[in-house]
């Protein structure tokens, strides 16, 4: 009786008879560790930092009242200053301002404080070295950060040209912030200089409050939380750090979900190369357990050899990803290009126990892909294993597909689940049990295909069909990794191709107006007032429509809305918005506002509701008068017309003009008219429809690049799994071809079938992988991203684009077929001349 397992032949041994499909299989987990883990890294380091640089801004504030936008009146600083329990508050005002020189696309982020209160609350916003706080008190003198100095170029002495309030203002750097990782690119004035440069009058965005000594916070914000002004928030900076962290979130857990898909990837090829061995050592293994190996044995020695390639593959992927995330925030940023930490500098660090998480991942991955080949071996009957052509057949009798159907009722119940927390969980969970569902229908399906294809009149090519009837299992196993990774290749490209174009046709749909007139690429950014009106007033100008654009504190615990002040016609107000669904305006309570879909999906705001909106100091009554579609403000926004807004908030402001031309007035013509009436223009950012849809497209394709990235990687495993699979399985057909080549079938017969066969099982596998993928895209396009960002968008397949990848697929998978063949003749030829 054998007493332990023969560590050589049932272990070792197969791995290195086949060093190619074993290293296949150890870069594939490899590159799903590496993915995952930079993703990982990435979240981890954005939030953190993120949330790090705003509470060491804060210094030692316990409460912080903030509001964006225009703010709050600055007499509530010297209400709060002089209020019970109140030890130290500390102004500040937010904005964006454009930089004219030196020449910079980007705003930079301004922050005005009370230097002297900044000191006694202890925040790192003056320079260590900085003589005295009177230094910032000139109107024209600035601080920058780090990070600022290395974007600008820049260094203490020199000077930086801004635009405020649409006039350049030539600044001077005195000084250099500390290095607080998370803040950016920012710059530091005093207070009453912002307040002057940029016309805000006595608005004010935030106070930092420090209490005395035994006021606690919960008392002190149940006492003035009824007491704020409307829009206004009274929070603690760990609170502050936690709502913008919420609102990237869904972002984070689905890339990350989307990484981990490379490891599922991987986990197939590592079953693939495992099946395939196991079927190479059958007769072996067979003859071991007549020898008295107990079955517990075999899965052991087969979830070895899975652990064999888990663990130099997470170990490999380790180094690998901690590369692949410096690279991605040098060239990416926090935010991965989707906008939520553009304003973080990051600096990788290490994380023990992510890497740690993700080493076990993948070894996971791998004892997964390794289990099911275990379990097959061990059922199956050594005296059956032993005769010729028990491969197949063990197959077939090991199919189970009502475990597949089972799967799929899973996943359809997971899909029509609601979300947990705003994330769906079980939408992912249903795409998980679509891809473990063709574990066990993969064979069923192939079969189906291959015999509905009719049997050709050519010797050669019938002869592969026949061969491939007869052997569906065996083929089905060398399919599993790629059919995985094009499906979610497909899946992600028809969701990415749907975004994009539902993108595209909502532009083409808003963008109506013939120039479209900005103050900058600094959204916060105000026209000359004079301008604005001249915009209006030019000859050549038939209509014009004024924007004002402010973020309000809308809902609770969530980021600020971006309201927008339109010049809309209420007769017509798809002219400037794509509704999707409204009501008629006679049946409305109080003025009428638009709503995002995002944002209705968000606040579960319905049509005619009437809601809350904080403008001008007071909460005004309105009603919901439709919902239209907007993608270009991921925290929802709302909509009204300007004269509502003016009459409400007393602010002229204007953002931006849109102007419709005359009729037969071209581009050029009216572009010289501007200019020469209004002579700051060359300062605006002036497009076309045309010019803001391929900024916007180009934006987008920045966004979805590590969709992308994602896309490519599992394309590559999937390739890998066709060299593995393919190659084994021709391989093991040493015998055949050399009984083909005896009989009379030359060499170039032969790679004829193996091209035949090739090209039937790549066929193959991109069909079930190509329904297996749109299945899934349906799932990411209904649920996850309604779910997870309240997007909505059409189903809009790129078929040039499924077609071209199809084309590299096949051409990739039936030359490595072809390749292998060639490998396996020279074998045949060998065992012909030793006959």
């Amino acid at each position: 009786m054998i007493t332990r397992i023969p560590w050589q032949a049932a272990v070792w041994r197969p791995l290195r008879q086949r060093p190619g499909a074993t290293i296949l299989a150890i870069v594939g987990i490899a590159l799903g560790v590496a993915l995952g883990l930079a993703i990982a890294l990435i979240n981890v380091q954005a939030v953190s930092d993120f949330s790090a640089g705003l509470r060491r801004m804060a210094g030692q504030a316990d409460l912080t009242l903030s509001a964006p936008g225009p703010g709050f009146a600055d007499s509530w600083y010297t209400r709060l200053s002089m209020a019970p329990g109140v030890a130290v508050a500390a102004p500040e005002i937010h904005l964006q301002a454009a930089i004219i020189q030196p020449a910079r696309k980007a705003p930079l982020h301004i922050l005005g404080i009370d230097a002297f209160q900044a000191v006694r609350m202890g925040q790192p916003l003056l320079p260590l070295h900085l003589h005295s706080p009177l230094a910032l008190l000139n109107p024209l003198s600035m601080v920058l950060s780090p990070s600022a100095m290395r974007t600008l170029g820049l260094k203490v002495g020199d000077t930086l040209t801004v635009n405020a309030a649409g006039h350049p203002r030539r600044l001077h750097i005195i000084g250099e912030l500390p290095d607080i990782p998370g803040i950016g690119a920012i710059g530091v004035m005093d207070i009453a200089a912002v307040q002057w440069l940029w016309g805000r009058g006595n608005q004010i965005n935030q106070i930092d409050l420090r209490l005395r000594p035994g006021i606690s916070n919960a008392a002190f914000e149940q006492k003035w939380r009824p007491l704020l002004p409307p829009g206004a928030l009274l929070e603690t900076p760990v609170q502050q750090g936690r709502v913008a962290a919420d609102a990237s979130r869904a972002y984070r857990v689905n890339l990350l979900v989307l990484s981990l898909v490379a490891l599922f990837t991987g986990a197939f090829l590592v079953y693939a190369t495992l099946a395939m061995g196991v079927v190479r050592q059958r007769q072996q293994l067979a003859l071991l357990r007549v020898l008295g190996l107990r079955r517990r044995e075999i899965i052991f020695a087969v979830m070895l050899q899975g652990l064999t390639l888990g663990i130099p593959g997470a170990l490999l992927g380790l180094p690998l990803g901690v590369l692949t995330a410096g690279l991605a925030l040098a060239h990416l940023g926090g935010d991965l290009g989707a906008g939520y930490f553009s304003g973080s500098a990051l600096q990788l660090h290490w994380h023990p126990l992510l890497m740690l998480l993700f080493f076990t991942a993948g070894l996971t991955a791998a004892l997964i892909g390794a289990f099911l080949p275990a379990w097959e071996t061990s059922q199956a009957m050594p005296a059956q294993a032993l005769r010729a052509g028990a491969e197949e057949q063990s197959t077939l009798h090991r199919q189970h597909p009502y475990m597949g159907f089972l799967l799929l009722l899973l996943a359809l119940m997971g899909a029509l689940a609601p979300a947990i927390h705003g994330i769906p969980y079980l939408a992912y969970g249903a795409i998980a049990c679509l891809l473990f569902a063709l574990l066990f229908l993969l064979t069923p399906l192939l079969r189906l295909i291959i015999h509905l294809i009719p049997l050709p009149g050519a010797t050669l090519w019938r002869l592969a069909l026949q061969q491939l009837r007869g052997a569906p299992g065996r083929a089905a196993q060398s399919l599993a990794a790629v059919v995985v990774a094009f499906s979610l290749v497909v899946a992600m490209a028809i969701m990415v191709g749907s975004f994009r174009d539902s993108v595209a046709n909502w532009l083409g749909d808003i963008l109506r107006a013939d120039l479209y007139v900005q103050a900058g690429m600094n959204k916060d950014a105000l026209l000359p007032a004079d301008s604005a009106k001249s915009l209006c007033q030019l000859a050549v100008v038939s209509q014009c429509s004024p924007l004002r654009r402010v973020s309000i504190n809308l809902l609770p615990g969530h980021p600020p809305v971006t309201l927008l002040a339109r010049g809309m016609n209420l007769h017509n107000p798809g002219r400037e918005i794509q509704i999707i669904s409204a009501v008629p305006l006679k049946s409305l309570s109080a003025p009428p506002v638009w709503i995002s879909d995002i944002l209705a999906g968000i606040s579960h705001w319905h049509l005619g509701q009437q809601v809350q909106i904080p403008l001008g100091g007071q909460q005004r009554s309105v009603s919901i008068a439709g919902i239209y579609r907007d993608y270009a403000y991921q925290e929802g926004s709302i909509s009204m017309p300007i004269q509502e807004y003016r009459q409400w908030s007393h602010d002229q402001g204007v953002n931006g003009v849109a102007l419709w031309l005359r009729p037969h007035v071209s581009i050029a013509a009216a572009l010289t008219q501007l200019h020469q009436q209004i002579p700051d223009s060359r300062q605006f950012l002036i497009a076309t429809p045309r010019e803001i849809r391929q900024r916007s497209l180009k934006i987008f394709n920045q966004s979805f690049a590590a969709t992308y990235a994602l896309e490519a990687v599992a394309m590559v495993i999937g390739l890998l799994g066709v060299s593995s699979g393919f190659g084994a399985q021709t391989l093991m057909r040493r015998n055949e071809f050399a009984m083909l080549r005896h009989i009379g079938l030359r060499q170039r017969d032969l790679l004829t079938i193996l091209f035949a066969e090739g090209s039937v099982l790549s066929l193959s596998g991109i069909v079930i992988g190509g329904a297996l993928g749109l299945a899934i895209s349906i799932i990411l396009i209904m649920v996850v991203n309604p779910e997870s960002f309240h997007w909505h968008m059409g189903f809009q397949p790129p078929w040039s684009l499924l077609g071209l990848l199809s084309l590299i697929l096949w051409i990739a998978s039936t030359g490595t077929m072809i390749l292998a063949g060639r490998r396996a003749l020279r074998h045949s030829s060998a065992v012909i001349r030793d006959d």
